[in-house]
């Protein structure tokens, strides 16, 4: 007997280690499938939706195991916000398993449920041919009993006809995660690429959504939606062109290369069977004039004909044509050729918004809506963003963009606060202590204010400090007042006259 070796059963079962730990438990024991079809089929699953995107069709299990699932999935939209989150694709893959089984319960039930009905169909047609013969004959009907072929063949018909009953999307599995996903889809509305994050805290995103200043936030996104001005600002924001002293992102390169190509030339040849110019004498059957062929019908002359033609002599039809030739050749090009080099790294965002009492009202909601989309473009290009909100002497409220659960929710409280006092300049003192910081000497600056202002020397100085430094100043002025105090600080300054045209917002 030859003894039991552990390591070959190691080996058989290797694939497994494949699996997270969280779903060796749900995959192993489930019903579909062989254990190494699961496997192959459940990491498909997850590499696709961890790619933000569902499985082909094509992939485990049967389509109509997968249906209802699948179904549940696509109305609900999830897959997007499972695009590089593997404890949310987990999760969410558990209750895929469980529903595929459920669905998979189902399916045999109405297999036997059509299964009986067409043998009782087949039987019954059975016994009335049965009845028939044995009224013809006089004699007694013989039982009725299908064989094997015909339940194969009725099984056969049963599960194509059960598979075209279901497909309802899976009860259980939108119950689960409906609600959920109509959160993220809410957030994500309003937030771009900062609602991907709220969706991770399970929970969180119902949190935000019943945040006091939610509804505001719902306000300040429909608000941008319809000032695409607001993108082209935010755009304009960042280090997008390197100084006389760096290198350039990318330079262009023509050289010359020696290239092989392959021509193709025309060429007159004889016997290329195109066009006819005449009459000569040969040997080809094919070209034979039909004079030459009616030598064959005489039996004597037969033997003429073949004569000739070992002669070479037939009178034949004289053909020429054009025969395309493949002929390698060396060129000379100038081929353009990019050298990239290291593009500047683009500077952190700090974003000032003036809440004071000449801002209230529909300016200060724009002014935030601005903000909002600058927030939303730091997130999306990795750049580290300080929020500033002043009105009046000494009042001065600051924010660190924090996309942490806490961090979320201060943000929110911020977008809905308002001073609603008087205006003091003044603040940007803050502004211009943070910019003598290492990490943030080389911000953008974004200062969205209605101007009525006008900038003490000393803004004026730290500001122009600060430009020499490398920090870059943009200026929001919401409504036409032409040359302001922001024009002393700001370069470019983008006037922002539209915002009455918007007063029945």
């Amino acid at each position: 007997m030859r003894p039991f070796d552990a390591a070959s059963l190691e080996r058989r079962y290797a694939f497994i280690e494949a699996l997270p730990e969280s779903l060796v438990d749900a995959v192993v024991p489930h019903p579909v499938g062989t254990l190494p079809e699961r496997v192959a089929g459940v990491l498909a699953w997850r590499e696709a939706l961890l790619a933000g995107r569902l499985p082909p069709p094509d992939a485990w299990p049967p389509a109509p195991l997968a249906e209802p699932a699948r179904r549940a999935l696509e109305a609900m939209g999830i897959a997007r916000f499972c695009k590089g989150e593997d404890e949310l694709v987990d999760a969410l893959l558990r209750d895929i398993l469980a529903a595929i089984a459920r669905e998979e319960a189902r399916f045999r039930s109405r297999v036997l449920a059509e299964l009986r009905r067409l043998e009782a169909l087949e039987r019954r047609r059975r016994e009335e041919e049965e009845a028939e013969w044995a009224e013809l004959m006089d004699c007694d009907p013989r039982p009725v009993v299908l064989d094997e072929e015909t339940l194969a063949r009725l099984r056969a018909e049963a599960e194509r006809l059960a598979a075209g009953a279901g497909g309802e999307p899976d009860a259980a599995l939108l119950a689960t995660w409906a609600e959920r996903a109509r959160a993220w889809a809410a957030v994500a509305e309003v937030f771009g690429d900062l609602g991907s994050l709220l969706g991770r805290g399970w929970d969180l995103a119902r949190g935000v959504l019943r945040h006091a200043g939610w509804t505001e936030l719902v306000r300040l996104r429909a608000l941008v939606e319809q000032l695409p001005e607001f993108r082209e600002v935010v755009r304009s924001l960042g280090r997008l062109q390197a100084s006389d002293a760096e290198e350039t992102t990318a330079e262009r390169i023509f050289e010359p290369v020696l290239r092989v190509e392959e021509e193709r030339r025309e060429v007159r040849a004889p016997h290329v069977p195109a066009e006819t110019r005449g009459v000569e004498r040969g040997g080809e059957i094919a070209r034979m004039l039909p004079a030459e062929a009616v030598l064959l019908g005489h039996p004597k002359l037969r033997l003429l004909w073949h004569a000739r033609r070992a002669e070479r002599a037939l009178l034949s039809y004289r053909v020429e044509g054009t025969e395309v030739e493949r002929v390698e050749v060396e060129r000379e090009t100038r081929e353009e050729r990019e050298a990239r080099r290291p593009r500047p790294e683009r500077g952190p965002i700090v974003a000032v918004i003036d809440t004071s009492g000449s801002m209230h009202g529909l300016p200060e909601r724009i002014a935030k809506a601005l903000v909002l989309e600058a927030v939303r473009v730091a997130h999306s290009e990795g750049r580290p963003c300080f929020l500033y909100a002043y009105g009046g002497p000494g009042e001065v409220l600051e924010h660190e963009l924090d996309l942490g659960p806490e961090g979320i929710g201060r943000l929110l409280d911020f977008l809905g606060f308002s001073f609603g006092g008087g205006t003091d300049i003044g603040a940007l003192a803050a502004v211009a202590r943070r910019l003598e910081t290492e990490a943030w000497k080389k911000a953008d600056v974004l200062l969205v204010t209605d101007g009525e202002w006008s900038a003490p020397r000393a803004i004026v100085s730290a500001v122009k400090g600060a430009r020499e430094r490398g920090c870059r100043f943009h200026g929001v002025q919401v409504g036409a007042r032409g040359r302001t105090g922001l024009h002393e600080l700001c370069d470019p300054v983008h006037v922002f006259a539209r915002w009455a045209e918007l007063a029945g917002w």
